[in-house]
Order: C-alpha cells, then sequence, then structure tokens
C-alpha cells in the first residue's frame, strides 16, 4: 500500500494493483485480497472520473463509496449515474434517498433579504389555481397570482429593499469562485430549473455549506460525519434535484416508495402546528409556503411513478391535482383500482399519495392566500371543520369550499354563508347561484335555509359599498389638508349626508313607491288611510319572492301581507286569464286539506282570507275577485266556475267566522241578494247605534227586494251557486211569497226603530226577528208590542197581526202599564183605539186589567172606567174590587145573576158590612 502511494499516476496506481490480484496466491490474505479489490474498484471509479474529479477525489482511491457520495453532494448526477452503470455494486438506494431527502428540505433558515415584489410576480411556480378572495363572483380555484402577490407586500415598501442584481450578486458571494466553479461544472452536474432557483430565493435561510477545494469526503469517520451533518444543498427545496436524485435508485418501484416516505416525513416534521403556529410571521408562512410548494410537485412526481407501475398511461410527473368545473365545485381525482390485477400494495401506496397529495394543494392554496394553516388543520376531518368555520369567519368563501372538498368534509355551510354574503352586498345573481349549490347539498327541508335568507334580506337595508368608499375617500382627503377640524364631528355628519354619495342609501331606508301595494291607493280614492308600508325596496323584494317561488311557497302568502303587497298575494289566489295550479303532490301528502281541490302550493283560500282579515285587506280581495268575474265573463267559462267556487268558500268563512261586514260584501259580489239581506239583518243586531241599525235594515230591504224581483224573471243567480256548495241556500229557502212577507216585515222593523232612541237601549232588543218557538223571541216581540201600542198603534196593530201576537193580553198589560202611570187620557184612546178591533168581552177584559190596578195600587174608585164596562159580572167585579159593595149588588141584582149577588153577598160578609148582606139575603130570598 506504501509502494501505491507513491506511484505518480493512475495508471501505474492500477497496474500495480491488478499484478498484486493476478498473483495474489499465497502472497496475500483474505483481508489483504478484499483491500486490493475495493482499491481496484476505486481506481477504476476515479479513473472513469473526468481529470478534475479524480484531483478531487484522488486521495478516496481506497472508498469507492465515498466518491459516490461525494458526487452526490456536489450534484454530479450524470457522472454518478455513469458510475453506477459501470459498477452496479455500488448502488445504495439509502443513500441516494438521503441526499434525496435534503434536496427537499426546507429547514428553519435564518432570515436574509428577499427580491423586490416584481421579481416575486415574475416567478410562475407549478401551484393549483386557488383564489383567496372570498367573494369574487366566479368559481374559478384560487388564482396561483394572489399567493405570490401575499407575500409581496412585506417587502413593498421596505427601505432595505434589494434589486435583483444585488440579490444575484449576493448569491455568488455564498457560492464558488470563478477558479473553483470552473472544474466543478466541467462534470455535467446537474441543472436546476429556474423555477426552483427562483422560488427559494424568498427564503430565509442559513448560509449553505459551501464547499472549497479541500472540502471532500475524508475517510475519516468524524470529519466524514461533520461533514454530512452541515452538508445543504443550496437550491433547497429543488424538485428537479429531487427528481435526478430518486431517478438514481435501483429500481423506479423504490423510487416511488421513497417519494411517498420522504415527503410524509417531511411534511410532517415542516407542516406541524409546532412549526406554524396561528400567530406565525409573514416569514414563518412564506418559507412553509415554498416548502409546500415542493411538497405537491414530489407527490405529483411520486403519482406519476405509482401509475406508471400500474399500468397506467399517466406519464410520471404530469399528474394533476385537482380538476374543477367553470361553475362547480372543485373534485378531488378519484383512484379507481382493481384490486384483482394490480399489487394490493401499490395500490394503497396510490391512494395514499392521492390523500397527502390533497393536504399538499390545500395547504398551498392557504399559505399561498395569506391564510395561517398547519398539516394539523387538514389531517382530520373535525381539524378540517374548524379550519372551514375560521375561512368562513374571514370571509375567504372560495378557500373554505376548496378545504371542504379537498378534506371531503360537507360544504353546505361554506354555500350557505358565501349566499348571505353576497345577499348582503346586493349581488343578488351570484347569491341565487350560490345558495342554489347549497341546496344540492342539503337533503333535508330547504325552507328553513331561504326563510334565513329572508331574514337577512328583511333585517337592514343591503351594504352599500359605493357609499362607504365615498366615505373613506372624503376622509382620507380631509385627513390630508391642514385644517385642524378636518375629522371633526360636523365634517362627519357632513359626510354621512351626503347627497351625491349616499342616494342610494337614502333609497334603502325610505319606503319606494313601486313597493307599495295597490290596497294603498285603494284606500287613499275611498278616503281611508293607507296601511303600513314594507321597509323592503323593490329590488330585494323581488329577490325574496324569487326565493319563496322556487323553494318555500308556503311562505310566500304572509310575507306579501307583511310586506304590504296584497293584491299581489290575492292574485295568486286570482290570477286574472288562469286558474291557479292546484296543490303539489308532495305538499299534498304533508297537508290536511287533501280533499280541497281550490288549495295551491301557496295555501287555501282560508289561509288567504285569514290574512286578508288580519291585515284590514278584504277590501282589496273583494275588488281583485269583482276584477276577475267581470274578466270571465268574455273569457274561458272554467274561469268563472273557479271564481264562483272560490266566492262561496269566503262567504263560507266568512259565515264561520261571523265576519258578516266582510260577509255582506261577497255576498253581493255573488249576487246572492237574499242571503245580502239575511246578512243585514244580522248586522243590524250587531249595530251600536240606531244609524248603523237603519242603514243595515234599508240594505237589507234592498236585497231581499232585489231577491224577490230575480225570482219573478226567473234568473236568480244565486241558484248557480248551489252546485259548489252544500245543503239550500236562502235564495232557495224562502217561497215567493215568504220573500215579499219578509220585505213587509223589514219596513215595520225600520218603523220600529225609528219609534225608539239609543238611549232606550240598543237595536237589537228592538228586534221582530229570531225562531218563533224562542222564548226569548216572543217576549222580546211582546215588549216590543207592548211599547209601541202607545207610541204607534197602527205599527203596533200590524206587528201584531203580522207576527200572531195575543192581542188581549198585549193590550190588557199596556192598560195596566197606563193605570199604573195614571194616564188616564191615553187609557181612554188605548180603549178607543181598540174598541173596534176586539170584541166586547177581550175590551172589558182590558178595561178590568186597568180598573184592577185603580183599585188595588192607587185605592181609587175608576167610576168612568167601571161605566164603561159592557158586562154586569165585569161590573159588579170591579165594584167588588174597588169597595163599592152597595153598587156592586145593584149591578148583580139588575143582571139577575144569582151567582153574582151571593159573591157580593159573601164579600160583604168578610167585609163586615152587614147592611149589605141583608140586602143581597132579602133578594135572594124572593129569588127562591
Amino acid at each position: 500500500m506504501a509502494a501505491i502511494e507513491q506511484l505518480p499516476s493512475l495508471e501505474s496506481k492500477q497496474l500495480l494493483v491488478h499484478f498484486f490480484l493476478k498473483r495474489r496466491v499465497g502472497m496475500v490474505s483474505d483481508a489483504e485480497l478484499m483491500g486490493l479489490q475495493k482499491l481496484a474498484l476505486g481506481l477504476q471509479m476515479l479513473g472513469a472520473l473526468p481529470l478534475s474529479w479524480q484531483q478531487r477525489c484522488a486521495a478516496l482511491h481506497q472508498h469507492p463509496q465515498l466518491i459516490l457520495e461525494t458526487l452526490l453532494m456536489w450534484k454530479q448526477l450524470e457522472v454518478a449515474s455513469e458510475l453506477l452503470r459501470a459498477f452496479p455494486s455500488l448502488r445504495d438506494d439509502d443513500l441516494i434517498l438521503r441526499y434525496a431527502a435534503k434536496a427537499i428540505t426546507a429547514g428553519p433558515y435564518p432570515k436574509y433579504e428577499r427580491p423586490s415584489s416584481a421579481s416575486l410576480y415574475s416567478m410562475k411556480p407549478n401551484r393549483p389555481n386557488v383564489s383567496g378572495h372570498g367573494l369574487v363572483g366566479n368559481n374559478n380555484l384560487p388564482s396561483q397570482r394572489e399567493g405570490w402577490m401575499t407575500f409581496a407586500w412585506s417587502t413593498k415598501n421596505s427601505s432595505n429593499k434589494i434589486t435583483p442584481k444585488d440579490m444575484s450578486r449576493k448569491r455568488k458571494s455564498t457560492s464558488f469562485s470563478a477558479a473553483q466553479k470552473s472544474p466543478w461544472d466541467s462534470g455535467s452536474g446537474t441543472q436546476e430549473e429556474r423555477l426552483q432557483m427562483s422560488s427559494q430565493e424568498g427564503f430565509e435561510r442559513f448560509t449553505p455549506f459551501t464547499m472549497t477545494e479541500g472540502c471532500v469526503l475524508t475517510g475519516d469517520l468524524v470529519k466524514d460525519d461533520e461533514m454530512r451533518e452541515s452538508h445543504r444543498y443550496e437550491t433547497a427545496p429543488c424538485v428537479t434535484l429531487f427528481k435526478s436524485l430518486l431517478g438514481l435508485c435501483s429500481s423506479e418501484e423504490a423510487a416511488a416508495r421513497a417519494c411517498v416516505h420522504i415527503c410524509v416525513k417531511q411534511m410532517n416534521q415542516n407542516l406541524n402546528s409546532e412549526r406554524l403556529p396561528s400567530n406565525a410571521s409573514s416569514e414563518v408562512v412564506e418559507r412553509a409556503f415554498y416548502a409546500t410548494e415542493a411538497f405537491v410537485q414530489v407527490l405529483l412526481h411520486g403519482k406519476g411513478l405509482l401509475r406508471k407501475l400500474l399500468g397506467n398511461s399517466e406519464t410520471p410527473g404530469t399528474g394533476v391535482g385537482n380538476s374543477h368545473t367553470p361553475n362547480g365545485p372543485m373534485q378531488v381525482h378519484e383512484i379507481v383500482i382493481n384490486e384483482a390485477e394490480l399489487p394490493n400494495e401499490l395500490s394503497e401506496l396510490l391512494i395514499q399519495v392521492v390523500e397527502w397529495l390533497s393536504r399538499a394543494e390545500l395547504l398551498q392554496s392557504l399559505l399561498g392566500s395569506g391564510i395561517t394553516a398547519s398539516l394539523n388543520d387538514v389531517l382530520s376531518k373535525s381539524a378540517a371543520e374548524k379550519l372551514c368555520d375560521k375561512l368562513i369567519e374571514g370571509e375567504r368563501y372560495n378557500m373554505a369550499v376548496y378545504c371542504c372538498t379537498k378534506c371531503k368534509i360537507d360544504a353546505f355551510p361554506v354555500w350557505r354563508a358565501w349566499a348571505h354574503a353576497f345577499v348582503q352586498m346586493e349581488h343578488y345573481a351570484q347569491a341565487r347561484v350560490k345558495l342554489k349549490q347549497a341546496l344540492k347539498l342539503y337533503e333535508g327541508d330547504p325552507v328553513p335555509i331561504v326563510r334565513d335568507i329572508i331574514a337577512t334580506m328583511e333585517g337592514s337595508p343591503p351594504v352599500d359599498i359605493a357609499s362607504v368608499r365615498s366615505l373613506y375617500n372624503h376622509m382620507a382627503k380631509n385627513a390630508n389638508s391642514i385644517m385642524d377640524d378636518s375629522l371633526s364631528a360636523d365634517a362627519y355628519l357632513n359626510v354621512l349626508y351626503m347627497p351625491s354619495s349616499f342616494t342610494k342609501s337614502d333609497r334603502s331606508r325610505r319606503p319606494s313607491e313601486e313597493s307599495l301595494d295597490s290596497f294603498a291607493s285603494f284606500s287613499a280614492q275611498s278616503g281611508g288611510e293607507e296601511g303600513l308600508k314594507s321597509n323592503l325596496d323593490r329590488s330585494r323584494y323581488d329577490e325574496c319572492i324569487f326565493y319563496l317561488q322556487e323553494y318555500a311557497r308556503q311562505d310566500l302568502l304572509p310575507f306579501m301581507f307583511k310586506h304590504c303587497h296584497y293584491a299581489d298575494a290575492c292574485l295568486l289566489f286570482f290570477p286574472p286569464k288562469s286558474i291557479p295550479p292546484p296543490i303539489s303532490t308532495v305538499q299534498k301528502s304533508d297537508s290536511s286539506q287533501k280533499s280541497d281541490n281550490l288549495a295551491t302550493d301557496y295555501g287555501t283560500i282560508d289561509d288567504l282570507c285569514d290574512l286578508c282579515v288580519a291585515y284590514g285587506a278584504m277590501p282589496v280581495l273583494e275588488r281583485i275577485i269583482a276584477t276577475r268575474e267581470i274578466a270571465s265573463t268574455a273569457q274561458d267559462p272554467t274561469i268563472s266556475q273557479h271564481t264562483a267556487a272560490c266566492l262561496a268558500r269566503v262567504c263560507a268563512y266568512c259565515e264561520t267566522h261571523k265576519h258578516f261586514n266582510h260577509l255582506y260584501r261577497f255576498q253581493v259580489l255573488r249576487k246572492d241578494y237574499i242571503a245580502a239581506g239575511l246578512c243585514c239583518i244580522q248586522l243590524f243586531h250587531n249595530s251600536p247605534n240606531q244609524e248603523q241599525a237603519l242603514r243595515h235594515l234599508e240594505r237589507a230591504k234592498t236585497n231581499i227586494d232585489e231577491g224577490f224581483y230575480a225570482r219573478q224573471q226567473g234568473g236568480d243567480i244565486a241558484k248557480a251557486s248551489l252546485k259548489v256548495t252544500r245543503g239550500k241556500s236562502p235564495s232557495e229557502r224562502f217561497s215567493e211569497e215568504e220573500l215579499l212577507k219578509f220585505g213587509n216585515r223589514l219596513a215595520m222593523q225600520i218603523e220600529v226603530v225609528r219609534c225608539f232612541s239609543d238611549a232606550e237601549g240598543p237595536p237589537w232588543k228592538h228586534s221582530l226577528f229570531g225562531n218563533p218557538n224562542d222564548a226569548d223571541t216572543i217576549r222580546r216581540r211582546l215588549d216590543v208590542v207592548e211599547a209601541l201600542t202607545e207610541r204607534n198603534f197602527d205599527l203596533a196593530f200590524r206587528i201584531i197581526y203580522d207576527f200572531a201576537l195575543p192581542a188581549v193580553q198585549i193590550y190588557a198589560a199596556v192598560a195596566a202599564s197606563l193605570a199604573e202611570r195614571k194616564k188616564s187620557n191615553q187609557l181612554t184612546e188605548l180603549f178607543k183605539n181598540i174598541k173596534a178591533t176586539i170584541t166586547d168581552d177581550d175590551l172589558d177584559q182590558v178595561i178590568g186589567a186597568a180598573i184592577m190596578v185603580f183599585a188595588n195600587k192607587h185605592k181609587e174608585r175608576p167610576d168612568r172606567l167601571i161605566e164603561m164596562l159592557s158586562s154586569s159580572h165585569r161590573k159588579v167585579l170591579s165594584c167588588v174590587a174597588c169597595g163599592r159593595l152597595k153598587t156592586a149588588f145593584q149591578f148583580a141584582s139588575r143582571s139577575g145573576s144569582i151567582a153574582d149577588v151571593q159573591y157580593v153577598s159573601d164579600q160583604a160578609k168578610r167585609m163586615g158590612v152587614m147592611s149589605v148582606v141583608d140586602m143581597c139575603k132579602q133578594w135572594l130570598s124572593k129569588q127562591k
């Protein structure tokens, strides 16, 4: 060995070693033989190297493996590849992979100055096109440009910014000198692509290990270990270098496996939450971004290798990490593997590659968009959901959707929040797209989701971006002015109320004339007050209508009423030229109104009436139906039939809920005059004063007469409505004679009401209508007639005989009442009026009632009234009641009535008038 060291040339050393190997029998031991063989291999390797490399590695002729490692350290990969082809025994995959890992290692490099933003913009790495802006109208993936711009701002205004030329000069100072570099370049080492050189220039890094002429492996274990430990590839992370190193592996399968394992290990080390905390600086985030970019390229390369091994047509390195449609969510490539034909282990590895590639691409997009996220944030679905919530909170909706797609979690909350954001910005077309996408992912009932959108629109006026910008610009100008009070409260208020800047906002605060319902104009024309106006402008109102029509029709009707669009709501059930479609199958299965053929998706006729009554919009409904009925006469008869059926349903609703004022108007609209007349009678009973009572009675009389006339003409339209109602209608219930009689009774009722004042009680107490068999009705009629007998005997007389009331009972009660009040003249007038209307016996009964009051209550002797009696018996009774026993005896004896004389005798004995008793006995004895 000493001789070999003394030989001057490499050829001499090779000849000497060859000689010893030829003459080795009995001359060298086995250990020496192995050393000679190793030496021979080292000399052969040196001989295969370029001259410059022979000089540098001359001391390693006894360590062929170190020669190969030195080449790997110096990136002389083409030379190393030729050596491995010539000497296959030197191939060591572990050694190659150790340096391959260094090629993509992005360690904690210290800070050094970064290039200007212009140089950063010029870089175009192969990264997913992902946009970090949350509120962009399109659905493109997060853009690559934004990631670069995120890191450009931090040095944009830096005072120590260096130019690309200075940067190049600085980089050269850390590398070889021209004399050192030329011999090494002669070995045709691998040249990294400028993309990776540019990307690594943005790192904060240690000064990379720079090898001088003596910086090669020596064979000394301690020195070599120190050199290996301090070795760094200047351009790391460099994917091109990594791929070239992997190309030296023994097989593509080994390279593919190493590609995955190295990348996963590096990601776990460099992208965990400890290295990337939530409060990480921009430099740390930037460094992680470039590292993630390298990991994406490495995983793509590994994916391509595995596809090639599994027989896929895709070539290594050309795989695409994600794909997306122009207007839809991003989709990760799905790997479909036939386990019966392909190796299970490689198939599982390919699935693992796709999974980690998705994570790497997601982190690359997040970090490139300035969002701090670590590998821990995307490893599990729960962590990804939390990350997605943070993105939503920060209004990074595009990135949130991308996160959901990559992590395979539900993207519904993102699309929903995105739609809400667009609604608040008044970008309604884009909000529709986002909500539609959200509902595609939502399996439940969309109604609550739509209600939230509606609540967002109703909650406050839309965000006025133009006004905010105008305010900001104005304040910025004031801040730069020299006035001391430029930002005073007065100046601020002046900005707030600038007409040129806030016309749109003012318009949103002020109710739009277009949003006023037709009911307001209807009320104004009729002299009434306008109702409440909607707080929604026309654009927001129309947008709400779209959502409700599309997804929640059952909420459309209450919404329209809530915002005072009464006519539009009624037109849902009564379109002018068509019939509303029936209720859909889905809603019909959930609805209790299964047999209601008038029900629609918006609700039932009863629902419409409930809202009309609650909001005071029944006049609007009446007007809409009247207009439709007039127009339908010349159109399809089915529309007329539908209108008639709906009118009948409205009338039934009003009658059931006792809305008689509304019922009357709809019955008139329906041309059911008799029913309208009966409704007016009910309104008369509900009237609080005489004026209203008379008005309702006159309307009732008019309608009954109209119904009677229609009956005579044979064209009562109410008969047509019998087809849509159950039972008999009032028009069919009465004959012509009964209608005529009913009209006469209405006329009498009008006179009755006029005879009483409001002070005498509510009008219903003077009503003649009711069930004739009802005790209350009979008692009320008697009270009315008794009162009328004193005031208007002719009217009372007509009522008595029209309603078949007991006349004698009524007259007697009136006479007793007058006697009690000592109304002698009125008593006389009463007797005069009734004398010709009843028999003498009935008249005596009436007069007797008055006499009894005078005798018992007033203790008077109404001789004149007694003289008016035509019956001797009644005279006897009256005289006895008045205490005139002698006169009673005289009337009894003259009439020759033994019974009357005996009655007088008994009463005289009871009173102790013995003289009258004796007279009675004498007269009775004579009669025997």
